[in-house]
């Protein structure tokens, strides 16, 4: 197995979350020794990879994360980084080859390359600028969920473990450094932990949506992205939001000033949810809300 190969030998799920967490920035080489790299892996926990290359070729890899099914998602961040640092430079020369091309024939080389089924795969990685639907990423933290805690087996035992499992959740959304990402993970997270239908849930959810809240509405201030906004606001509209309203306020305000071509669209969930869901606080702040929208529309 080597940098340029292993998205094959690996199963894609594991693929998809080193990806993640290359992209995110959550792996780092500590120390390189002749070929021999020490990278740390930040997430729940703080994680060590070791990986020793023989040219391109991956001859031993360690990680002291406790999965034991093969290859990591630490390990996999880690031969990403490794082929953007470490591969790239051997491949000069065709870079300068390839800054010979006019753009017609940089396409038609591109498009050829992908006829090839087995590069096809990481030729449209590289175009993937990593940001998953929310669809997606609320798809996989349900799966996380439901893969710890069946949706029924949850009881007074098990509350304990829960509490930390969102914990640790909460942990991995806060040092996501990508603001898309970082507000559709912390959605994701919401909406799992929405699906569990016990009542001691309620203060939990409670604490974890203050937590998030910084966290998320930064990011929707920083993406300035309506079609990021316009795909959050349906995802709202499909779900219940009583055990986190104050998140979903502060959702909605801070939408209220980032938003430019899709205005309408939220003027129009604002209604809605004032005249079918709202309490009487929260029907006054969506008031200001839709005055401020108004105001924007016309200036």
């Amino acid at each position: 197995m080597n940098l340029y190969d292993f998205e094959d030998q690996i199963p894609s799920r594991i693929i998809d979350r080193g990806y993640d967490y290359w992209l995110e920035g959550r792996v780092m080489i500590e120390s390189e020794h002749e070929s021999t790299y020490r990278f740390i892996a930040e997430g729940s926990e703080q994680y060590e990879v070791i990986v020793t290359l023989t040219g391109i070729d991956i001859e031993d890899s360690f990680c002291d994360c406790p999965y034991a099914k093969g290859h990591c998602k630490h390990e996999v961040a880690a031969y990403f980084l490794l082929r953007e640092k470490v591969a790239a430079p051997s491949n000069r020369n065709v870079r300068q080859q390839l800054q010979k091309l006019k753009k017609q024939q940089l396409i038609d080389l591109l498009v050829g390359l992908a006829n090839d089924p087995e590069l096809y795969p990481r030729i449209a990685r590289s175009f993937d600028t990593s940001h998953k639907s929310f669809a997606q990423v609320i798809k996989e933290m349900r799966r996380r969920f439901s893969d710890k805690f069946p949706m029924f087996e949850l009881d007074y035992t098990s509350l304990s473990s829960f509490q930390s499992f969102v914990d640790a959740r909460v942990s991995d959304v806060l040092i996501v450094q990508d603001h898309e990402m970082r507000l559709k993970q912390g959605i994701a997270l919401m909406l799992g932990m929405s699906d569990y239908d016990f009542e001691e849930l309620s203060e939990m959810s409670l604490e974890t949506a203050n937590e998030l809240d910084p966290a998320i509405c930064s990011a929707i201030n920083m993406l300035s992205n309506d079609v990021v906004y316009l795909e959050l606001l349906d995802v709202l509209k499909s779900v219940d939001t009583w055990n986190w309203a104050d998140l979903h306020l502060e959702i909605l305000k801070s939408l209220t000033f980032e938003m430019k071509d899709g205005l309408d669209v939220l003027r129009t969930y604002i209604e809605t949810y004032r005249e079918t869901e709202a309490d009487d606080y929260e029907v006054e702040e969506l008031e200001v809300l839709l005055r401020i929208i108004g105001k924007r529309r016309d200036s």
